[in-house]
């Protein structure tokens, strides 16, 4: 979570542009042009860039616009996915921090609402309890904006993220940076998507990363198939930096 509008967090925007429109986008299209290579033994130069890959993975809202979907064919905090239904949103706790709530598809709606009623407090009584059946009745959002409102103000957010905990209720803690790192235990996601066969090596430490120049130039020239006498020549040239020790 980074900090965003003053009552509520807001996406960190950079992960879309740099990382998805950018990074992954490049990265998916050198698989695709190798997996290509591999039938028509042909290379070929793979053009992206960060504004069309942003354009390309944030499409969906555009393309909702267009056929009139519910997602975002209304004005900006009315839709579905913007803040406008109840159920996917975020609320704020009695401590000021947040719970995040995307309980989109039914049963998930049905088993968040089984698990808020019973846990507020004996003295909430906003004169209406919320059923399953309201989930979709626009008619019903305010209504039930209102009560997750209050509900959430009742209680603190770990008292929340323990209701919520190990459910299907799609109900979780927004976390500062350094609650996330505590929770990573100083080691970094391990990379995804997972393969069942080949995979690259899991849980690395931050000190598992810290970079040594010339580790395995001699091992990768060799697999390349250079010569112990073209190597020694590169190394006594500069070329291969600090691997001249190593010969």
């Amino acid at each position: 979570m980074l900090p965003g509008l003053p009552d509520r967090p807001s996406f960190p925007i950079n992960l879309l542009a740099d990382f998805a429109g950018g990074g992954l986008i490049c990265a998916l299209g050198i698989v695709l042009a190798l997996f290509e290579r591999s039938k028509s033994n042909r290379g070929q130069v793979v053009n992206t860039d960060m504004v069309s890959g942003t354009r390309y993975v944030s499409s969906y809202p555009l393309l909702g616009t267009l056929i009139g979907s519910l997602a975002f064919a209304g004005s900006r905090g009315t839709n579905l996915l913007d803040g406008g239904a109840p159920f996917y949103n975020i609320y704020t706790c009695s401590d000021e921090l947040w719970m995040s709530v995307g309980c989109l598809e039914p049963q998930f709606f049905k088993e968040f609402l089984a698990n808020l009623i019973p846990a507020l407090p004996s003295t909430f009584s906003p004169g209406w309890r919320p059923t399953p059946a309201a989930q979709f009745d626009r008619d019903e959002w305010p209504r039930l904006q209102q009560f997750f409102v209050q509900a959430f103000k009742t209680n603190t957010r770990d008292y929340w993220a323990k209701v919520f905990h190990g459910t299907d209720s799609c109900a979780i803690p927004v976390l500062n940076p350094s609650e996330a790192a505590e929770i990573s235990t100083g080691s970094i996601p391990s990379p995804h998507p997972e393969l069942t066969r080949t995979y690259p090596q899991q849980h690395l430490s931050t000190a598992s990363l810290q970079l040594n120049p010339g580790q395995h130039t001699k091992e990768i020239l060799q697999e390349l198939g250079v010569s112990a006498n073209e190597l020694r020549q590169l190394a006594e040239e500069g070329a291969l930096g600090k691997i001249k020790a190593k010969l």
